[in-house]
């Protein structure tokens, strides 16, 4: 018996494939209504609605669990392990990103900097507003100190 034959022996011993449908949500981060939301409130928390792309990874790595909330927070009060990694580098930003261009959420600057059109603003104030919309995020965007700087956030990501 040669391979092929032993390939087709052992698929048609094979009982049928059954596929049933599953009532599975997709997580939250992975919709694109919150992805675009929070890159509106993060943006806005930074001075003149603007951050480099950088950055606004170390905030995106932060802001989507409690772990990592807790992590970035420590961090910022000098709290440093050398044995934890800060940041990773998320590709679902950059696709937001690239939405929120096109939906004019957001444009880019000449120096590379991601700023928040009027469109975006107005999307943040909203979402301040309601008491019960992106109740944990803005709940960390609040603890963050008010002299968080592009600067101060770049220190993280290199290891000193």
């Amino acid at each position: 018996m040669n391979d092929i034959e032993a390939m087709q022996e052992l698929f048609a011993s094979a009982p049928p494939a059954v596929f049933s449908r599953r009532n599975d949500a997709i997580p939250g981060d992975l919709r694109i209504a919150w992805r675009l939301c929070v890159l509106s409130i993060v943006l806005q928390r930074f001075r003149a609605n603007k951050s480099s792309l950088e950055n606004l990874h170390t905030m995106w790595w932060a802001i989507r669990s409690d772990d990592t909330r807790q992590l970035l927070l420590r961090w910022l009060e000098d709290d440093k392990r050398p044995d934890e990694i800060i940041v990773r580098f998320d590709p679902s930003l950059s696709a937001t990103v690239d939405l929120a261009l096109g939906s004019g959420l957001v444009y880019r600057a000449n120096t590379g900097a991601i700023v928040l059109q009027p469109s975006g603003l107005a999307l943040a104030n909203e979402i301040w507003v309601e008491d019960n919309v992106l109740v944990e995020e803005k709940k960390f965007l609040s603890k963050l100190p008010r002299n968080l700087t592009q600067r101060g956030l770049k220190e993280l990501t290199e290891w000193k």
